[in-house]
């Protein structure tokens, strides 16, 4: 490899450091680093006709299904009744699932492991100290934020920070279990982590992120000493039920209480209200159902979502959408079952792949990681949205590249 190139591959490296820090601060600055990578990418492994790309291919089975996401996302060109818009931003974002493997050409350094990882770590401390800036009211005016005390997201909507976060207090749960940390080291985490969970249950109202945290705490337990588990998991539960109790306007209770309300409001007879967020998603729901009835197999192509959903609602007083908030739903009626199971698979092979890891709290990350995409999946949409799909291309990149163990690699050692 010439000077030259070398150099472009160490800025890559560079770059996805800076694209890891952008993802849950700005969407302009991530669509600008992603420019930049895709750029240098090119120019780097065009240098060598794509040979390190092709050879990341052949061996890693997340890359490769990566390319059969992709894949049906082009299939599905050929008999889509989507519009022209939709149908580049479907293909779009099938393309994150083959950015995946292209950027695991940088991602399989073991050496900046840590950086690549705690770029979005360091961004997430931020955002967690701002947030509790406001949650106190004691924000600086000077510094302009989304949120508001009752509702404390700083610079994405509350179903992106609450993702994020509850990614961001699993993985500070976990390197306060790697051996070797010392005791005060090992407690700044536990407490970091404790309150990352605090602020996705207390602080933002993204019920998304509230299911998230609380399955990923459960997941963590069950994988720990159960002793330490019984213990933590009893203080913590504790510690929340009494503020909870407490604070009852708290946005927990509150938004809980809300779905409680607008389900037993929501009649499929009837329009959901405008205003019932729950409503509104029961009835995207049962009509996205319906329409995969009429096209089960193949569903009716790449980015016809829109446009199936509105002849389906014509003339019933019905709110239109182009996303049922659910990713499933919204990959089987584009994709039919065949791309629902290809979806599916590609997950599997995700936590397949995860437990080949020699360290078991890699395992715990990786499967942690999938866990949450699983659920998140359930809720919302996080594949066709900017920030949760590079989110979830970053992390996959990341933790499946194929890095073999090494002394020093935060999440690696032995």
């Amino acid at each position: 490899m010439t000077p030259i190139f070398q150099h472009l591959h160490s800025a890559n490296k560079y770059l996805l450091v800076l694209f890891g820090f952008c993802i849950p601060v700005s969407t302009a600055l991530t669509n600008v680093v992603l420019g930049l990578l895709v750029l240098c990418w090119l120019l780097d492994n065009g240098a060598d006709r794509f040979v390190r790309w092709g050879r990341v291919l052949k061996s890693n089975p997340v890359a490769m299904m990566g390319i059969v996401v992709f894949s049906m996302h082009v299939i599905g060109l050929f008999y889509t009744d989507g519009d022209k818009e939709k149908i580049i931003e479907s293909l779009s974002d099938g393309a994150k699932f083959l950015f995946i493997g292209m950027v695991m050409v940088y991602f399989a350094d073991e050496k900046f492991y840590p950086a690549f990882l705690f770029s979005f770590i360091f961004a997430m401390c931020i955002i967690l100290l701002l947030s509790c800036l406001l949650w106190l009211n004691v924000l600086p005016d000077f510094i302009s934020v989304k949120g508001k005390p009752s509702n404390c997201v700083i610079f994405h909507d509350h179903i992106k920070q609450n993702i994020f976060m509850a990614f961001t207090a699993f993985a500070a749960a976990v390197q306060a279990r790697k051996p070797g940390t010392g005791p005060v080291l090992k407690w700044l985490w536990a407490g970091f982590s404790l309150l990352a969970m605090f602020n996705v249950l207390f602080m933002v109202e993204g019920r998304t992120g509230h299911v998230i945290v609380m399955v990923l705490a459960v997941y963590y337990f069950l994988t720990w000493d159960r002793a330490k588990s019984l213990v933590a998991g009893a203080l913590i539960l504790v510690l929340f039920s009494t503020f909870a109790w407490i604070n009852p306007s708290n946005p927990l209770l509150s938004r809980a209480q809300t779905v409680i309300d607008e389900v037993k409001e929501w009649d499929y007879e009837k329009p959901a209200h405008r205003k019932s967020s729950s409503g509104l998603r029961l009835e995207w729901v049962f009509n996205s159902l319906k329409i995969i009835e009429q096209n089960p197999v193949f569903g009716t192509g790449t980015g016809s979502f829109k446009t199936i959903y509105k002849a389906f609602v014509r003339n019933t007083g019905r709110q239109i959408t182009d996303n049922p908030h659910n990713e499933y739903l919204m990959t089987t009626v584009q994709f039919g079952l065949a791309g629902l199971l290809v979806l599916l698979g590609f997950f599997a092979v995700q936590w397949r792949q995860a437990g080949f890891s020699k360290d078991r709290r890699q395992i715990l990350m990786t499967r942690g990681f999938v866990l949450l995409m699983l659920v998140a999946c359930m809720t919302a949409s996080p594949l066709q949205d900017n920030a949760e799909g590079w989110f979830f291309v970053y992390m996959s990149g990341l933790f499946f590249a194929g890095r073999p163990p090494v002394n020093g690699a935060v999440f690696y050692q032995s």
